[in-house]
């Protein structure tokens, strides 16, 4: 069993002002959380268990690819960015056409801990289901999952809603994480500084 895990890092910030994506949250880019969620969560699934995880990395930004590329991530450029989230999903699912799911996350959620990564997809896996989603407490919202037999669904969208209307359907898996707040993201400037102070608070 291949999933694909994809951190999806392509976005230009507009509603943040800035290149929200390096945007420093206590002294480190904000992608970096989830890099390394995403790192840590792979690893938990040993060879032995007949799951094996890949991270790859989708950007547009030159400092981010070449600060993910290592031998335990591959980085995709995507050409097309400009078009919005469904071009990264595009993006993932053409490179690896083979794999049996495709993960998706956004790289604006740094509260999003490998704990709970890796209790979404082993949950999924344990469902049965053909695709899934967290909640936030509000609404579905990423992280998602696909299986196989939504690849040329994923490779039809286009512009900047992404998956979304796949998640409406009835029979799509929820997750409901144990902390609503891993689910929060970064979206302007109040974000930025919310953040900050929460992890000053933490130290």
């Amino acid at each position: 069993m291949k999933i694909q895990l994809v951190l999806m890092a392509s976005g230009f910030g507009r509603r943040f002002g800035s290149h929200k994506l390096e945007a420093l949250i206590h002294g480190r880019p904000l992608y970096t959380y989830g890099m390394k969620s995403l790192c840590q969560a792979a690893q938990a699934f040993l060879p032995c268990s007949g799951i094996d995880c890949q991270v790859t990395v989708v950007t547009a930004h030159a400092a981010i690819a070449s600060a993910c590329r290592t031998p335990e991530v591959e980085v995709l450029w995507n050409s097309q960015a400009e078009e919005g989230m469904a071009a990264s999903l595009r993006c993932a699912v053409q490179a690896h056409g083979e794999a049996d799911a495709w993960a998706f996350f956004p790289a604006d959620q740094p509260l999003l801990t490998a704990e709970t990564i890796t209790d979404f997809l082993q949950q999924f896996l344990a469902s049965g289901a053909a695709l899934g989603c967290m909640h936030n407490g509000e609404r579905r919202c990423s992280p998602a999952i696909f299986r196989r037999p939504y690849g040329p669904g994923l490779l039809a969208l286009r512009g900047d809603t992404g998956g979304r209307q796949f998640l409406r359907n009835p029979q799509t898996w929820v997750y409901h994480p144990k902390e609503k707040s891993e689910l929060f993201d970064m979206d302007c400037q109040n974000d930025f500084i919310f953040l900050n102070k929460l992890y000053d608070n933490r130290i």
